[in-house]
């Protein structure tokens, strides 16, 4: 098997640039492609629901304006994603009820508030709503906070975790010597860098480490033939289409 044939992909939010993120239309459409994961992301409602969405203050992508965490499921309901034809966002329920039928796994990543801070208790009505799904067998659990990573893995054990490392983080850290010291230190098994930092340094420190490295906001052609190339363990895009296409190209398929 190449390099190109073993990376995993994974549609970032639903396929961010081939529909509008996070919406019915993007998982709909991923849900009809060869990746191996869809990616999303979770923030609580004021009333206690999972809801999917990216930013913790609404505005960027619907109509509705405030904080998630501080707006009731029946007024989030009632938004409409700009882009779509009157959709709204969705339940982690109901992205459920779209893949739990498909081959495609979840990754799925917590989120904290706008100000950086964890909601407290989201990992465990994540973990919940897995279980009673019967869907933490197949999802991967990220978060950039790595606190958050650790409390959810006191709490259940998915498919696996991912610690999502931004450029900051990566520098004020001390590079990736010490990005995955951390990680052993908490055992994570993976985890992806912006591809700004991605070299193949970065890859096989974390090889000799014995820690799977990814990378995330690849999406320009040149990006994705390049960590193919790398041969890195999983990557998101925003282009999934034109990931498995080139995916597929590198290895022969």
């Amino acid at each position: 098997m190449t390099k190109a044939a073993s990376t995993i992909i994974a549609a970032h939010r639903g396929g961010a640039l081939e529909a509008p993120e996070n919406s019915p239309t993007s998982f709909r459409h991923a849900s009809g492609l060869a990746v191996d994961y869809v990616e999303f992301d979770v923030h609580p409602s004021a009333d206690g629901q999972l809801v999917v969405h990216h930013d913790a203050v609404f505005g960027r992508m619907t109509d509705l304006t405030g904080p998630v965490a501080a707006t009731p499921w029946a007024d989030i309901a009632k938004a409409k994603i700009k882009g779509t034809d009157g959709e709204r966002p969705l339940l982690l329920d109901e992205v459920i009820d779209i893949f739990e039928p498909t081959a495609i796994d979840l990754r799925l990543e917590i989120k904290s508030a706008a100000d950086g801070v964890p909601y407290p208790g989201l990992e465990a009505e994540i973990a919940y709503a897995l279980v009673q799904r019967k869907m933490l067998p197949r999802t991967l659990i990220s978060a950039f906070n790595i606190d958050t990573l650790g409390r959810f893995m006191d709490i259940a054990a998915p498919r696996d975790f991912l610690w999502l490392v931004s450029p900051q983080t990566f520098r004020q850290i001390g590079g990736i010597g010490s990005v995955l010291a951390v990680a052993q230190r908490f055992g994570i098994p993976e985890i992806a860098p912006r591809i700004q930092v991605m070299n193949e340094g970065v890859v096989a420190a974390g090889k000799a480490a014995g820690i799977r490295v990814g990378a995330y906001a690849v999406n320009e052609e040149a990006d994705i033939r390049a960590m193919l190339a790398l041969g890195v363990s999983a990557f998101t895009s925003d282009r999934p289409t034109l990931a498995l296409k080139l995916r597929d190209e590198l290895s022969g398929a």
